[in-house]
């Protein structure tokens, strides 16, 4: 009895607890620096929102800030939670006026570690068995971290320097047909006058 209520307060204060741990933070950045091209890498698309796991995108694309992500991961309540992150984070890139994010950090926090026992007991025929299992188990939160970008009109590359513009053209060499003393290639032995 004793056990089951502890059991419900510990469930209870994780739920309650749970959406204090989530939150999803939006810094505007703002430098002279904000406008990159990216060379591109692996990429897939969540609510209209282009998620760059690995590389950039391969176009020019300027810099509006970056969201920091905390979840709870554990637990029924953290799967919950988990199955929406990606979308959270494309309404969050929209409200912020971007097309894309690049994930640049991802890591778990772990909080402490739950164990569940159980087992069973059988007696008949003047024998008795049974069996026990134990997990372990860590508990806690994902913290990520994403860069969130606007796409750019097509532009030239950055990276190109303007070329000079060509000089004027050298005159060229007279013609043949400009050189009136110059024989003709078919001109045959006569005499000329």
């Amino acid at each position: 009895m004793i056990r089951s209520a502890l059991t419900a307060f510990g469930l209870g204060m994780l739920l309650a607890a749970g959406p204090a741990i989530a939150s999803t933070q939006f810094l505007a950045y703002e430098g002279r620096d904000a406008v990159h091209e990216g060379q591109g890498g692996e990429k897939k698309v969540v609510d209209g929102v282009d998620f760059w796991m690995g590389g950039s995108p391969p176009q020019r694309f300027q810099v509006l800030g970056s969201i920091t992500d905390e979840r709870w991961e554990s637990g029924l309540y953290g799967l919950m939670q988990m199955s929406r992150l990606e979308h959270d984070i494309a309404k969050a890139v929209r409200a912020a006026g971007g097309d894309a994010v690049i994930v640049t950090d991802s890591e778990d926090r772990v909080w402490g570690y739950g164990t569940s026992t159980y087992g069973s007991a059988n007696y008949g025929n003047g024998f008795a068995w049974g069996s026990a299992h134990s997990d372990t188990h860590p508990y806690g939160t994902r913290a990520t971290r994403y860069i969130v970008v606007r796409y750019l009109p097509d532009a030239p590359p950055m990276s190109s320097v303007p070329q000079p513009a060509p000089a004027a053209p050298l005159p060229s060499a007279p013609s043949a047909d400009q050189q009136p003393d110059a024989p003709s290639p078919h001109a045959t032995n006569s005499t000329r006058f």
